[in-house]
């Protein structure tokens, strides 16, 4: 703040010694009255000042609200015409003061009205001068910020995929698997022969998608039915899974394994039978949201979800759009609302 201020009047004292140098229509004797000049650098230094406070509020706003407009040339010019519309009449009216009232009470010039139209031009260049020092200023900043922002969103983007990954591949995901395969194995060896091939196409789904941030909404659905498969296997066909989509699966995205982690936090966290099976349904709210809804149940004894999984699909959508996940929680209703994002979106 300190380092602010002082290098604004150290510019104003510069604007003042401009205005006297090239100023040819002052009173001899205002060089030679060292009362005066106080007053006048004084002066100066107000308007500067107030001039730079106004600057700084327009183009601070656009900085703090509309962050992206720094970054359009366009915009830029936008901004550049509104500083100078709040900048303009407020020199105006100092200047007019000082030539026809301050001068005048300091009896320090001759023609008011021709320092006057003499000063206006020199002031309104210094002022777009320093309107473009701001917005230069404040572009780099921004941009700076975006660099650093973008940085740490890119290794948030690598953590998340690398949880995504680790949880799904883990080795209690793998050791239930495999303890219902060899189970299968001895029972029924078709369909232990099925699962296996319903296994396979699960992993090498996730190992093809590891590195996509986003998937198709059709993908997704199409590792559901693969690992709704394993699921109904493991837990007897206690699990029964709905479908109600009615648009075109192809045309959006979602974070890849996202519904794939809601069904599985809904297993993990809910109690069911086959008398009373656990009820996902999966559908979309017109072309904005598809929604993961499971009835509630709740294990008891069960400690507080970490919430690890949702954080998860949060930050990825945090890296691709400003849509926001919408999570709502009765004692009868788990819903997760996802944003679909289409193509469009996306570029």
């Amino acid at each position: 703040m300190i380092i602010k201020y002082g290098l604004r009047l150290l510019v104003s004292t510069f604007i003042y010694l401009f205005f006297r140098i090239n100023s040819g229509h002052i009173d001899a004797n205002l060089h030679c009255d060292f009362s005066i000049w106080p007053i006048l650098l004084l002066f100066t230094i107000v308007v500067v000042l107030s001039v730079w406070e106004v600057c700084d509020k327009v183009i601070n706003y656009y900085a703090n609200n509309h962050p992206v407009y720094l970054t359009s040339n366009r915009k830029l010019v936008m901004i550049f015409i509104l500083a100078t519309l709040a900048c303009f009449p407020l020199v105006t009216g100092y200047l007019y003061f000082e030539n026809y009232y301050l001068k005048v009470w300091l009896n320090s010039v001759i023609d008011p009205e021709r320092e006057f139209y003499a000063n206006i031009t020199k002031s309104y260049v210094v002022t777009w001068l320093v309107i473009s020092v701001q917005i230069l200023k404040v572009y780099h900043k921004t941009m700076r910020n975006m660099e650093v922002e973008q940085s740490r969103m890119q290794k948030e983007l690598m953590r998340t995929q690398f949880e995504s990954l680790k949880n799904q591949v883990s080795p209690h995901f793998l050791f239930n698997n495999f303890s219902v395969l060899d189970a299968l194995i001895h029972k029924d060896s078709e369909l232990a022969s099925e699962y296996l091939a319903q296994l396979s196409k699960l992993y090498r789904y996730i190992l093809d998608n590891k590195e996509s941030e986003m998937v198709s909404l059709a993908k997704e659905i199409e590792l559901l039915d693969s690992y709704l498969f394993l699921l109904k296997i493991r837990h007897d066909n206690c699990i029964k899974l709905e479908y109600q989509i009615k648009i075109d699966t192809l045309g959006f995205f979602v974070p890849t394994l996202s519904l794939q982690m809601l069904i599985e936090n809904a297993v993990k966290h809910n109690s069911f039978s086959k008398e009373k099976p656990l009820k996902i349904k999966i559908f979309n709210e017109d072309d904005q949201f598809i929604i993961i809804q499971n009835q509630v149940n709740l294990k008891t004894g069960i400690t507080n979800s970490t919430k690890i999984g949702l954080d998860n699909i949060k930050s990825r959508y945090d890296l691709k759009s400003d849509k926001q996940v919408v999570i709502y929680q009765s004692e009868e209703v788990f819903k997760v609302k996802l944003p679909m994002l289409s193509s469009l979106t996306l570029t």
